[in-house]
This record gives structure tokens, C-alpha cells and sequence, in this order.
């Protein structure tokens, strides 16, 4: 079990001007100074919510010195997203799976995110609405690193309690891992300890416009 308890250190977060996938390479430039710099963040495994495998594979290789744990969450095979008139499903590729399953890259693909809303269960869906929400005043990648270790302690890649780094393309956090079923438990719950970066501005969560947005999943993992 990976339990990160640090003594003193003067803790910085690296702020983004706007949210999106276009931070992931600065996130992992964030992540390599943590690493090279505070040794008990490496026994941590790296938690990526990905949609199509870029994220974990560039981590793979920029942080290949300190021999990271990778763990790739997809989206559900349902999840689909829309990218000018077409819909379609965001997924790894078949010639990255085999590079992951080379490396020890672990990839769950998961069937429901854990915030997803259930059809005619109108007190459940608005209980999972109202948690997204209030997540998502980080940003919208806060929400997906949240669900990301969750889903990864659900599936075994990680424990109830391990400290794991959960990253997408614009948020790195360091959480204390626990299932759906108890993340709002009192003594066995998730809890965010440090966060690393994340964006200022909320572009995508709240952009600065008059016409009514939708969160893009996929602009915020990489």
C-alpha cells in the first residue's frame, strides 16, 4: 500500500491560464519536477483518465527514469462525443494497447463512470449531478481525476487508501484512493490531499460567453 506522509515542504500549485488537453505537456513537466524532487511521491501509481492513451503513453516516456505505475482509465464503450456533425466513440488504439500491455501500462475500461446518470432514477441522477458540480468548480478535469481513481480502486489496480497521482490533461492531484461505493465515508472515503496544477480559468466549465456550453469530456483528456 502507497501512503504518501511528507514532512515539511512549501507546497506549490501551477496554475493554467485555461483548461484543456493543450496543458498535458506542461502537467508532465510538473509532475517530473515532484518526482525528482520528493521521493515518496514515486512508490504512488499515476491514475490517468484517458480517451485515447496519449496521456499515459507521453507520461510513460517523460517520467521513464523514476519506473512509474500506470494506470489508463478510458471512458465506457457507450460514452460517445462530437466532433463537428459526426458522433462517435473515443478509444486506444490497438497498436497503443499492445505498447501498453509491453510496459505494464494497466487500462480499464469501464462500464459507467460513476457520476453517470441512470435512466429513470430522477433522486439518484440529481444527487451525481450535484457532486459533479460541485467538483467541477476546479475545473472539469477535477471531476474525471476524482472518478478516475475511483473506478481504478473499484477494479483492484488500486487499494482503499493508497495514495495514487491522478492526472488529465489539464489537473495532477494526489488522492487517497476509495471505491464508488464508500467515496463519501468518513473514515474510508476519497480525499484530495495536495493538489499540483490545475487550470485559473475556467474556459471550458464556465467559458465567458452568453450561449450555454457543454463539458467536452475529451478536451480535458488527453
Amino acid at each position: 500500500m502507497a501512503n504518501v506522509t511528507p514532512g515539511k515542504f512549501n507546497a506549490q500549485i501551477v496554475y493554467f491560464s485555461e483548461e484543456g488537453r493543450r496543458n498535458l505537456d506542461e502537467v508532465l513537466k510538473v509532475l517530473h519536477k515532484l518526482l525528482k524532487k520528493r521521493e515518496e511521491l514515486r512508490v504512488c501509481k499515476i491514475v490517468f483518465l484517458t480517451a485515447f492513451g496519449e496521456g499515459p503513453a507521453k507520461a510513460y516516456g517523460k517520467l521513464s527514469e523514476f519506473m512509474p505505475k500506470i494506470v489508463a482509465v478510458t471512458f465506457p464503450r457507450s460514452f460517445v462525443i462530437k466532433r463537428g456533425d459526426a458522433w462517435y466513440h473515443p478509444e486506444i488504439s490497438d497498436n497503443l494497447r499492445k505498447f501498453f500491455d509491453g510496459v505494464g501500462i494497466e487500462v480499464l475500461v469501464p462500464h459507467t463512470l460513476p457520476f453517470d446518470t441512470i435512466e429513470a432514477m430522477d433522486g439518484h441522477n440529481q444527487q451525481v449531478q450535484l457532486v459533479r458540480d460541485v467538483l467541477s468548480i476546479f475545473g472539469g478535469g477535477f471531476s474525471l481525476c476524482v472518478q478516475a481513481v475511483m473506478l481504478a480502486c473499484d477494479a483492484g489496480h488500486v487499494e482503499m487508501g493508497d495514495s495514487v497521482i491522478a492526472v488529465t490533461g489539464d489537473v495532477a492531484a494526489l488522492i487517497t484512493a476509495s471505491t464508488t461505493r464508500s467515496f463519501l465515508n468518513k473514515e474510508r472515503g476519497i480525499s484530495v490531499d495536495e493538489i499540483f496544477c490545475k487550470p485559473r480559468k475556467l474556459t471550458i466549465v464556465r467559458p465567458a460567453t452568453t450561449q450555454a456550453k457543454t463539458i467536452d469530456a475529451e478536451s480535458v483528456t488527453p
